[in-house]
């Protein structure tokens, strides 16, 4: 039983289905399917039927990454993270083609703000977990050759950086995400 499924809005781009590869590969537990066609009842179908517990879709915005849409299995919308912009992993990583096995961390800095406090909350729930503040990236305590780092920091200017780093030795593996703003 997967944690979430990642698909796109129907129409969509290369460079969105990328991305959504990408963070597919970083986070563990969710399942990834090319929505084609698909519209709202089937897809909320589609989530109920892999038991998750929602979506996460990706809508386009002028040949890239709009938003991240949260939904619940029942089609309401949780929370939507409006993307300035989306590196892909292959734009910000020399580690190819690593599949994550685990999340073990959720961080943010101490002086979060209130909307980065409330996006990495968010995301640890996903996980069963609290999100833990620390000024600089925790790295795994075991072997963790497989794990990910979750890190929410703030820019500047109400922007969020949502990154994923390696747990060995806290290398940023992608996708980087710059958030303009969260909604609930």
């Amino acid at each position: 039983m997967p944690l979430a499924v990642l698909t796109t809005s129907r129409k969509t781009s290369n460079r969105v289905r990328s991305f959504v590869r990408d963070l597919w590969s970083v986070l563990p537990g969710t399942e990834r399917f090319n929505r084609g066609s698909m519209n709202s009842n089937e897809l909320i179908a589609r989530i109920q039927q892999s038991d998750a517990k929602m979506a996460l879709v990706v809508t386009l915005w002028k040949g890239n990454p709009g938003t991240i849409q949260f939904i619940s299995s029942t089609g309401s919308e949780l929370l939507t993270v409006k993307l300035e912009s989306a590196a892909l992993r292959r734009e910000v990583s020399s580690l190819k083609g690593l599949r994550i096995h685990s999340v073990y961390a959720v961080t943010v800095p101490k002086s979060i703000s209130r909307q980065g406090r409330n996006l990495a909350d968010f995301i640890a729930a996903l996980f069963n977990f609290e999100a833990t503040e620390s000024d600089t990236p925790v790295m795994a305590e075991s072997d963790g050759s497989n794990n990910v780092e979750i890190r929410i920091e703030d820019l500047g200017g109400g922007k969020i950086l949502w990154t994923h780093l390696h747990a060995v030795n806290g290398e940023e593996m992608g996708p980087r995400i710059r958030v303009l703003g969260v909604r609930r």
